[in-house]
């Protein structure tokens, strides 16, 4: 990727009025920076913990239920690793089962866990406590992939080939009619508020967004960018963050007033490839192969000046073993909180990143 200002900008559909950006913002990383503003304190200590664990994870979510790190290992069960980063970290595995390439914790009953099945076509119910399936349901053609619409209270799954999504009633599993794009994606982002489904897809084709009382909903907009890594806004829920395969930048994108089309509001360019995205209520966490990237969300006041602030560095590799694990890539991002979870692939450790102060 080239670590210069984008040359161009994707292509987006409809019109928009909002900024234009006609190069981000360069952020040059290395070790920890701050200053007197935000970012230059921490929410907890040390800034960078590594814990070895006893299984090796991918895709991981933070499940305040068990105060615990939940996600699929590579022998196909469920783990869930307390006291992340203490000194004192428990492996908790699930027995083998099938698995889709994510999991979701349930937004109406915060002790289960669903579990994507596209082999079985279906979605199973875990308890987080003893990590043993409860139930299960029909999710729509082959889920693999899911996500939640908080506010709608419905998990949206997305098939294994990327070109359905089915909303499913999170009160009883009824199965809603499913959605099918022109587009294959790789990953499904629902909404956080508001009572209409609502949702981005992303993949190599670009992003999609949809919107409406029923489904299928509507397409509201689209825009051209290989997507590699994506989050949404939780406050501001038309707006969504995504980095470019072909760039080592984070782009804000959201729909333009009246709520169709979408184009770029913000962006700023980091030193290397984005592997992985996330938010929470105030902060967008970028992760590279060595660095932890924290930015503002700036949800209510927007980027007036067309870039994203950064609000801290953080080079998380230094504090690795060796090789093997030192160089081992990216397996997965959760937010804790009070901290930031990373995992590696084929090696059994978690990396905890402190969350910076605004």
């Amino acid at each position: 990727m080239n670590n210069r200002a984008a040359r161009r900008q994707p292509r987006a559909s409809g019109r928009f009025t909002g900024i234009v950006v006609g190069a981000c913002v360069v952020l040059l990383t290395g070790g920890v920076t701050a200053c007197s503003a935000p970012g230059s304190t921490l929410e907890s200590a040390p800034a960078v913990t590594v814990t070895r664990i006893n299984a090796t994870l991918h895709d991981p979510v933070w499940s305040y239920a068990l105060h615990a790190l939940v996600a699929p290992t590579d022998d196909h069960r469920l783990a869930a690793v307390s006291h992340v980063g203490d000194g004192t970290a428990q492996t908790k595995l699930s027995a083998p089962m099938s698995l889709g390439r994510n999991i979701q914790i349930s937004d109406a009953d915060e002790r289960h866990v669903f579990v994507p099945q596209p082999e079985q076509g279906r979605v199973a119910v875990v308890d987080l406590a003893s990590l043993r399936q409860i139930d299960d349901f029909d999710a729509g053609p082959a889920p693999a992939y899911l996500a939640a619409d908080a506010g709608m209270r419905v998990l949206l799954a997305l098939s294994q080939d990327g070109y359905a999504v089915t909303p499913v009633d999170l009160y009883g599993y009824r199965k809603l009619a499913t959605a099918r794009a022109k587009d294959s994606a790789t990953t499904i982002d629902g909404s956080n508020r508001g009572r209409q489904i609502e949702y981005h897809l992303y993949g190599p084709a670009g992003i999609r967004y949809y919107k409406g009382s029923s489904s299928p909903p509507e397409k509201r907009g689209d825009f051209d960018m290989d997507v590699v890594a994506a989050a949404g806004d939780s406050t501001k829920v038309s707006r969504t963050y995504v980095a470019d395969r072909n760039r080592n930048v984070v782009y804000a994108v959201d729909s333009r007033r009246g709520g169709d089309g979408l184009g770029i509001v913000a962006c700023t360019q980091v030193s290397s490839p984005i592997r992985y995205l996330g938010t929470d209520d105030t902060r967008i966490y970028a992760a590279t192969d060595r660095d932890l990237v924290v930015f503002e969300t700036a949800s209510f006041t927007g980027y007036p000046q067309g870039s994203i602030p950064v609000l801290r560095t953080v080079d998380y590799r230094q504090q690795l073993p060796d090789d093997p694990v030192r160089s081992a890539p990216l397996s997965g991002m959760a937010i804790g909180p009070d901290r930031l979870y990373l995992t590696l692939q084929d090696q059994p450790y978690v990396i905890g990143v402190a969350k910076p102060h605004l």
